[in-house]
């Protein structure tokens, strides 16, 4: 398979007097297209990883514990990462990688918080990642993926629910490259065309970066959401078993 740069530009004009007049209007500005720059590319290196994986597998679950996210996840992940280590003839201690978007941190944090028998509601982050990291899998929490859409955090339109579900991504480590290509920062840019309109060239930079898939496989997976706190009950109906 073969996999070219994509290159990521910006290009910024200014006026020079308004640049006289408010040049911290100016400065501020930049730093908001600076930052508005690195959160789109971040943004496609994650789509670009998504589009390397399957389709979407719901994970299992059932029971009186049906999506509890605290209980359900971990132990939906576990099953997955056995099942991707014994597809490819993987050590049993061999590390997976999970990616997940990082609001799903306060989800199973609420879900803790409130189950029975819980004397304290400050679960910390380490606490959560333990969830996983017992296991074998090692959880990353990304930014920019499943934000700013319906019901996402984010939207136009203030959210007080959770989303109905989640994905997230499962490989072995290794699995993806990033391969970096040329990188051209012009900065300041000054020339007879934007001269005669009083205008300047504030920034103007390309970068070129790809996302290879180098590994046998990467799974995408979708959880469904529930944070209610729920305790398993005495006798659960379902024994999750195909």
């Amino acid at each position: 398979n073969e996999v070219r740069l994509e290159c990521y530009g910006v290009c910024l004009t200014a006026g020079n007097l308004t640049d006289n007049a408010y040049p911290e209007a100016t400065q501020n500005f930049l730093r908001l297209l600076l930052s508005a720059h690195e959160h789109a590319m971040n943004q496609r290196f994650i789509q670009s990883m998504v589009a390397l994986t399957t389709a979407p597998v719901v994970s299992g679950g059932g029971g009186t514990d049906a999506n509890a996210i605290s209980i359900d996840l971990p132990a939906n992940l576990e099953w997955n990462a056995i099942d991707y280590r014994a597809r490819y003839g993987m050590c049993e201690t061999d590390v997976l990688e999970a990616v997940f978007p990082y609001w799903l941190r306060a989800v199973i944090r609420a879900d803790i918080a409130g189950r029975t028998g819980r004397d304290q509601i400050d679960v910390s982050d380490a606490e959560i990642n333990g969830l996983f990291t017992t296991r074998g899998v090692r959880p990353q929490w990304v930014k920019d993926w499943q934000v700013r859409g319906t019901n996402q955090p984010g939207g136009a339109t203030p959210t007080t629910l959770y989303p109905a579900s989640a994905d997230y991504m499962l490989y072995a480590a290794g699995t993806f490259v990033k391969g970096n290509g040329m990188s051209l920062d012009l900065g300041v840019v000054r020339d007879s065309v934007l001269n005669a309109e009083n205008d300047y060239t504030a920034a103007w930079s390309e970068e070129c970066h790809l996302i290879a898939r180098v590994g046998h496989e990467a799974r995408l997976y979708r959880q469904a959401i529930c944070a209610a706190g729920r305790t398993g009950a005495a006798a659960i109906t379902d024994c999750r078993t195909s």
